[in-house]
């Protein structure tokens, strides 16, 4: 940890990796949860287990982006 943020673009990659990761994490869980309330089959719902990762590792990264400007952008 002591090599940690060492200048701005590490900073920039540690925050994107952070925010991707938990997209996936949360995007994943967030829509298995929603297809199983929907009565969706086990089977279903793990096909589109990659898929949502993806989707949610993109919706994590858009996030991180949307905070960045409303931070910096003025």
């Amino acid at each position: 940890m002591a090599l940690a943020q060492i200048g701005p673009l590490t900073t920039a990659l540690e925050a994107a990796a952070a925010s991707v990761g938990a997209g996936v994490v949360l995007g994943s869980v967030a829509f298995g949860v929603g297809r199983l309330a929907a009565g969706w089959s086990r089977s279903r719902i793990e096909r589109r287990a990659l898929i949502d990762g993806y989707l949610g590792g993109i919706f994590g990264a858009a996030v991180a982006i949307f905070d960045l400007i409303m931070r910096y952008g003025g």
